[in-house]
């Protein structure tokens, strides 16, 4: 932005060049840069700064001469911010009718006036930026190396800076400091007012009707399964599918070591033959003895026995594959820790889902105001879909506390999910929301801490 050359004008012609920039400033950082760069339509300095007083943020350099984007971070914009620190208060007990201070050194203190002459020249003059609240947002340093006049003359260039500081503090407020319409109504309101106002606003939202809820760890599970358990006392040999894989009725899930049987039946059978050829041998004696029918009824009892224990064998042989009853997906855990792992008849080895009716597992603490209620609305929240949140409906609660898998005591709630949401699988984790009855927000904040004063005191 480079200023008009006016050097030939009059002061008041040069300040009303250097107002019409000033209005034309649409932000902070383009009024900074007005004046710090185009206050020399007035008058002539080596640098200038200024250095905003933010409440919030303290003193901090916001625009300086010469250059676009001051860093405020540096040492010497450290110092500056030390120095606007220091004489804020003097600068606003300025009169009306002289907004200037001569700054020097002495009015620093020992540890920022020794650094004066590394940063500025010997001649500063402070401009506060005052608005229409009389507060000081922001001070403009104006340093040279030859004097500042100590008369104002009326019409002269350093007359029209001061009248200049007032427009710089005006259009400073109205970018920077302009309260809105809210905090005007608000400041104008009295203490016992706003103490009213305050004591209201907090009793309406109390008093806003929120519904009762509480979150509970939860997985998605199917609601019609079938436990898959050893028909008989064995050792895994192997699982014939993979964990969470769709099977049809009479597939193979699992075989069971078959050895030791194996051997037993090759044992009966070939004594089953035996039997047959004794029992063949016995029939051709008792043609020709009358004496050998008697051997031959115990021939025959004794190869009965030898195919009933064959038979036998063969069904225990045929109970080492564990097949699917029915359609569904077998889910069980790891298959490497199922291999060479022996098991009791009637252990479980995995469940039989069916996938297409789905339903909802969770833990609600025993310490948590859960609604239990069959029927209430529950809403799962799955990990890997949080923002596409499954509706259910709560099925029953059990009246056991159990140990959820976080170790805390809860009962375990069952839900059925409503419709066939495309994302939802078995398996999946998640967080459910289960809702209860509508209530006041101001009961819902403090239902915890009247539940434990009532526990402490045991009103």
């Amino acid at each position: 932005m480079n200023a008009p050359d006016t050097r030939g004008a009059t002061a008041s012609s040069r300040f009303y060049a250097l107002a019409a920039r000033v209005e034309a400033a649409t932000t902070a950082a383009e009024l900074g840069f007005v004046a710090c760069n185009e206050t020399r339509l007035l008058v002539d300095y080596r640098q200038a700064a200024l250095v905003t007083l933010s409440q919030a943020r303290g003193p901090w350099l916001a625009a300086h001469s010469g250059l676009a984007d001051p860093d405020p971070n540096t040492p010497y914009a450290l110092w500056l911010a030390a120095v606007a620190r220091r004489i804020a208060e003097r600068c606003a007990e300025l009169p009306a009718s002289a907004r200037v201070l001569p700054l020097s050194p002495e009015m620093l203190g020992e540890e920022l006036a020794a650094a004066w002459g590394e940063w500025l020249p010997a001649h500063v003059w402070i401009l506060p930026l005052t608005g229409p609240d009389q507060a000081v947002g922001a001070l403009l340093f104006l340093a040279r190396d030859h004097a500042w006049p100590t008369t104002l003359v009326p019409d002269g260039a350093d007359y029209a800076l001061l009248q200049l500081s007032g427009l710089y503090g005006y259009a400073w407020w109205s970018l920077v400091a302009r309260p809105t319409r809210w905090q005007r109504w608000w400041r104008k309101a009295g203490t016992g007012r706003r103490l009213r106002y305050a004591l209201a606003a907090l009793l309406l939202v109390l008093l806003v009707p929120v519904r009762e809820y509480t979150l509970v760890p939860a997985e998605v599970i199917s609601t019609r399964s079938q436990v898959i358990a050893s028909p008989r006392e064995g050792v895994i040999h192997r699982m014939a599918v993979l964990p969470n894989t769709p099977v049809k009725a009479g597939q193979v899930l699992a075989e069971l070591d078959d050895t030791t049987l194996r051997n037993r039946l090759a044992v009966a059978q070939a004594e089953l033959a035996t039997a047959s050829v004794e029992m063949h041998q016995a029939a051709q004696q008792a043609i020709e003895s009358q004496n050998a029918k008697a051997d031959l009824g115990m021939a025959e009892g004794k190869w009965r026995e030898r195919q009933v224990e064959v038979m036998s064998l063969q069904r225990e042989v045929d109970k080492l594959a564990i097949r699917a009853p029915a359609d569904g997906v077998f889910v069980y855990s790891d298959p490497d820790d199922w291999g060479g792992r022996p098991v009791q008849t009637g252990e479980r080895i995995g469940l039989l889902a069916d996938p297409h009716a789905l339903g909802v597992r969770a833990w609600a603490p025993v310490g948590e105001p859960t609604n239990l209620a069959a029927g209430a609305p529950m809403t799962v929240f799955l990990k890997v879909a949080p923002l596409d949140p499954l509706d259910a409906r709560l099925d029953y609660a059990g009246y056991q506390p159990v140990e959820a898998p976080n170790g805390v005591a809860s009962y375990v709630l069952r839900g059925t999910i409503e419709g066939t949401p495309p994302g939802a699988r078995i398996g999946l984790q998640g967080t459910a929301r289960v809702s209860g009855r509508w209530s006041v927000l101001g009961y819902l904040m403090l239902r915890r801490p009247l539940a434990t004063v009532r526990s402490w005191s045991g009103i």
